[in-house]
């Protein structure tokens, strides 16, 4: 997990989370493969406040999609 930012992440989601980073966008948070985040099976969370990143990785599932199989690069 590589983690450049102020944000403390529980230890029972560090094995969901790839790389979490501020820019002038906001928060932007990738999952490891198998994880996803919302109805879209979404595998990056950007949001504005460091709350509301947590809020949505509290929200995280398992994937089984093409992309956490392996089967699409």
């Amino acid at each position: 997990m590589k983690n450049i930012t102020s944000i403390k992440i529980p230890k029972k989601y560090q094995e969901r989370v790839q790389e979490l980073y501020y820019d002038s966008d906001g928060y932007w948070l990738h999952l490891n493969k198998g994880w996803h985040w919302d109805d879209y099976g979404l595998h990056t969370i950007h949001e504005d406040t460091k709350s509301r990143v947590l809020m949505c990785l509290r929200d995280t599932e398992p994937c089984d999609c093409d992309y956490c199989k392996g089967l699409e690069n």
